[in-house]
């Protein structure tokens, strides 16, 4: 398994738009040209781990990211014009959450669970804050619990790259942030919680869990910045909350993932 610290290398991409930009060329459409509108968050999610009250001066150890690592899967599929790549995470049982725009016009995406490969099935799927819930058989794997971000803390990025290698991006969040503007197709959206991260990330990292010391998700992946400093931008983990609702009141049948990102 390869690790990368932020920091380590520069990064190139096909740009950054808070709302409705891709993890990397090949994965979704070129984000809309106009710029992002953010401001400073405080929106908390549900948390499992013990209570931070500052940042956390550590990352995970090795043996976190070993035993976190067991509930992430590399997510791909083909339906639209191209292969669409993406990492996903279990987030409950028999669910795989990841970037909506990874799925986007797909019905049936193929999942790789810990060399597990099978179709998943679209649950729920919210272009604005750029989430999909994917049904799949997760047997005994663990679900990753979510927690609150704090401002400074070191967190890991477990995500597949494009080649199907998976990679432990060490990370730091700057702040939480609350990005507005357009979903992942460019209409108008009422916009996320989010977090802004120094990390470098590349192509099939989207949908890529963060996680704390303690192994819980603070953001899901879902864009990079084009050159310059190395900033990513994660949807916070309370975002997670509402899709899982929704799967819960569609009892589990199939949700409309929308149409194919244009090329």
């Amino acid at each position: 398994m390869r690790h990368r610290v932020a920091g380590s290398s520069a990064v190139v991409v096909a740009g950054l738009m808070l709302v409705a930009a891709s993890c990397g060329q090949g994965l979704v459409a070129p984000p809309p040209t106009d710029p992002p509108v953010v401001a400073t968050s405080s929106a908390a999610t549900t948390s499992t781990s013990p209570p931070t009250t500052e940042p956390v001066l550590s990352g995970p150890a090795d043996e976190v990211l070993d035993q976190a690592w067991r509930s992430v899967a590399r997510v791909n599929g083909l339906g639209c014009t191209a292969s669409q790549v993406g990492t996903g995470f279990v987030v409950a049982p028999g669910l795989i959450v990841t970037a909506a725009h990874v799925v986007a016009g797909l019905s049936a995406p193929e999942i790789d669970l810990g060399g597990d490969i099978q179709t998943a099935t679209v649950v729920a799927f919210d272009p604005v804050s750029d989430l999909a819930l994917l049904s799949a058989d997760t047997g005994f794997v663990q679900p990753l619990a979510s927690t609150e971000a704090v401002a400074g803390q070191p967190v890991a990025v477990l995500a597949f790259d494009e080649d199907g290698s998976p990679e432990t991006i060490t990370s730091r969040i700057l702040r939480p942030i609350r990005a507005v503007g357009k979903d992942i197709y460019g209409e108008p959206g009422d916009g996320r919680d989010a977090l802004e991260v120094e990390a470098s990330v590349g192509p099939g990292n989207s949908g890529a869990p963060l996680v704390d010391q303690y192994g819980s998700v603070v953001g899901v992946l879902f864009s990079r910045t084009r050159g310059g400093p190395q900033v990513a931008y994660a949807v916070q983990a309370s975002e997670i909350e509402p899709l899982l609702a929704r799967a819960t009141q569609g009892g589990g049948e199939p949700a409309d993932s929308g149409a194919c990102r244009p090329r």
